[in-house]
């Protein structure tokens, strides 16, 4: 019996080692990848650790992976999904120079073009645009692929243009360099799940068990964060709660349109005194006075109103200023109504918005003379975002979201200041099934 127990140890641990230089050697060639010159910034989506991560969350949740799903029709599951493709260790997607913005850019080598093409146009129903000189443009709307026998190039774009030109470039190879060369040097030996550089920013997000992890370091020119943060203590039961504790920078003058409004930005940042905070902790009873017209007995058109009450979020902004200025300024841009004390419904309609706070303070809030708890609690953090996200998939109904939704818990994000004028965001979306990997659950739930 124990010889048995050392003849499977040293198959799993040859299995393992095996696995091991199958990612090393994908890794390596993955590596080699190039992506042209002119790239403006790159996504790296790293597809073998995604693959681990789920296969070592698979060993401990076996039952939850292997169980089988009424609502899922067995066809969809069971559909071919030969995409001809192939897909090496870590994919790269990158923006161009002058090109939109919202366009990524992408380089596939095929492996089958038959299954390629058959699933392009099965799968998401791509017809053929043109062919030239042995090159096929296919596409619909603004996903656009341009191939031949061996490679193809993708552009998947907000904005809708003639891709022709940077396609074939890119399908060709030309201009191109390698990944570790250039600006782009430190995100090839990233190890996270999906990885994003533009020289200047950075973002990494990894899928773990139960939960998104996010980080994000940021180039930062305009907020100025507090050297000492602090924020107020907040009701442990909010829904969501937010604050900042920072000045920003002059930055050149920008209006703000609110509805039939529009406030300047610099009058505005004149008032402020580097801190504000938002709360929205449950809900509240608000009456409206609803006028509707009758004729009487003489046929005379007479208004009646009548009082409806309805339930709306109880949220609580509270901004440090210089109170009676800011009012008055925003009295005189016609925001807030001074007779009623409230926000002016063609500004914000939702909702009834009344002002409060006192000299130092601007606060505005559904409840009428809402109250703050004003204790200080100092924090290393100058900016912070906390959503309930159970509470509010409870209070609040968002067709074709909220079933979605039912997955999360939780969101929580920091922002810290770091050296050299670089802000960093660190956040985390926790699931309500905390032992199954965050990705295949957002996968699985589509």
């Amino acid at each position: 019996m124990k010889k048995f127990f050392k003849t499977i140890a040293v198959i799993i641990l040859s299995l393992l080692i095996f696995f091991a230089g199958i990612f090393k050697y994908r890794q390596y060639h993955a590596n080699r990848i190039a992506v042209p010159k002119a790239a403006t910034a790159v996504i790296k989506v790293s597809i073998d650790e995604i693959y681990k991560s789920l296969a070592l969350n698979m060993l401990f949740n076996p039952d939850y992976y292997l169980k089988s799903d009424p609502d899922k029709k067995a066809d969809s599951i069971s559909g071919d999904f030969r995409h001809g493709l192939k897909i090496p260790a870590s994919v790269y997607f990158y923006t161009m120079k002058n090109q939109p913005e919202m366009a990524l850019f992408s380089r596939f080598e095929i492996k089958q073009l038959r299954n390629f093409e058959t699933f392009i146009h099965n799968k998401f129903g791509f017809k053929i645009l043109k062919k030239q000189n042995e090159i096929t443009f296919a596409g619909s709307g603004n996903v656009i692929f341009c191939y031949d026998a061996n490679h193809v190039a993708v552009v998947v774009s907000g904005e809708a243009r003639n891709f022709d030109a940077v396609l074939l470039d890119i399908l060709k190879a030309k201009n191109f360099q390698q990944i570790g060369v250039g600006k782009f040097k430190s995100i090839k030996e990233s190890t996270h799940h999906i990885a994003y550089s533009d020289a200047k920013n950075g973002v990494t997000i990894d899928f773990n068990s139960g939960e998104i992890n996010i980080s994000a370091d940021f180039a930062n020119h305009s907020i100025i964060p507090a050297v000492k943060p602090f924020h107020r203590k907040f009701n442990q039961e909010s829904t969501a709660s937010a604050w900042l504790n920072a000045d920003f920078a002059k930055l050149p003058n920008k209006k703000i349109q609110l509805k039939s409004s529009t406030l300047d930005r610099d009058s505005l940042l004149k008032y402020y005194k580097g801190y504000l905070d938002f709360e929205w902790t449950n809900t509240i009873t608000q009456t409206d006075s609803i006028v509707t017209y009758e004729y009487n007995d003489d046929f005379e058109k007479t208004p009646k109103v009548t009082l409806q009450k309805r339930s709306v979020p109880n949220l609580m902004l509270n901004i440090k200023a210089d109170r009676n200025l800011l009012i008055k300024y925003l009295n005189e841009k016609q925001v807030i109504n001074l007779d009623s004390g409230t926000i002016r419904n063609t500004v914000f309609p939702l909702y009834k918005v009344f002002l409060g706070g006192h000299q130092n303070q601007l606060q505005l809030t559904t409840q009428k003379k809402n109250k703050a708890d004003n204790m200080l609690i100092s924090s290393n953090a100058f900016f912070s975002l906390n959503v309930d996200l159970l509470k509010i998939n409870q209070s609040m109904h968002i067709p074709g979201l909220t079933q979605h939704l039912k997955l999360l818990k939780y969101m929580d994000i920091k922002g810290r200041s770091m050296h050299d004028r670089q802000i960093r965001l660190d956040g985390k979306i926790t699931f309500v099934n905390d032992q199954v990997n965050a990705l295949y659950q957002i996968v699985k739930d589509f």
